[in-house]
């Protein structure tokens, strides 16, 4: 079980290096543009939601246990909590580059894509366990 918990940890930290790259990364004088709509929303406000969707989930693979272990019953508040702190960080943080901007419309799609994938975990949480016993924890 040991191979698993750090096979999920490891993951998890290149997912949080990958997500503090993409945000943090100037993508001035390269192909990409994101300026476009979809549905009537900026593609850059999806990536920023894509972006952050996954958070709970692998932050909660990789350690769920240990945060039940010292939250309890708040396990997914801790849980939505450290979401929210990464993606303030990384989207204050990209106030350091010249060619990022801070926005608060990308925050608010952070902040719900955490709230989106905090749900799904709690979801997953509650009615996984009678699919598969001890799978997620």
């Amino acid at each position: 079980m040991n191979i698993i918990k750090y096979t999920f940890r490891s993951l998890f930290l290149i997912y949080v290096a990958i997500v503090i790259f993409a945000s943090l990364y100037s993508f001035k004088n390269t192909s990409v543009d994101l300026s476009f709509f979809i549905l009537g929303v900026r593609v850059d406000r999806l990536v920023h939601f894509i972006m952050f969707l996954p958070f709970p989930l692998f932050a909660w693979l990789a350690f769920g246990s240990t945060i039940k272990r010292y939250t309890g019953r708040f396990s997914m508040s801790a849980l939505a909590i450290s979401g929210l702190l990464i993606s303030t960080i990384t989207e204050t943080l990209q106030t350091l580059n010249p060619n990022r901007d801070f926005d608060y419309i990308d925050l608010i799609a952070n902040y719900s894509a955490i709230v989106v994938g905090t749900i799904m975990v709690a979801l997953i949480e509650k009615y996984a366990k009678n699919v598969w016993p001890g799978r997620l924890q």
